[in-house]
């Protein structure tokens, strides 16, 4: 019995393996490359000054954030 037991917990974990979903991309997890980048997250976890839709403050915020990867601008 010890082994039959053994057999379908070994063939069970083998299938569970096989179980992977398929992940090809399509229209509904790509990117959307019709819409601006300054138009995007309209959500609570946005960055403060940056104001979805707008392309002003958009560019301000990545000029921010490029900066602040500047260690030259960090240890002067």
């Amino acid at each position: 019995m010890k082994p039959i037991t053994l057999l379908l917990v070994a063939a069970a974990a083998l299938l569970a393996g096989c179980g992977e979903p398929d992940q090809t991309k399509t229209t509904g997890n790509t990117n959307r490359h019709d819409t601006a980048p300054w138009q995007g997250a309209k959500d609570p976890y946005v960055v403060k000054g940056w104001t979805p839709g707008n392309q002003g403050s958009w560019e301000n915020q990545i000029r921010s954030r490029g900066q602040m990867q500047n260690e030259y601008v960090k240890t002067n």
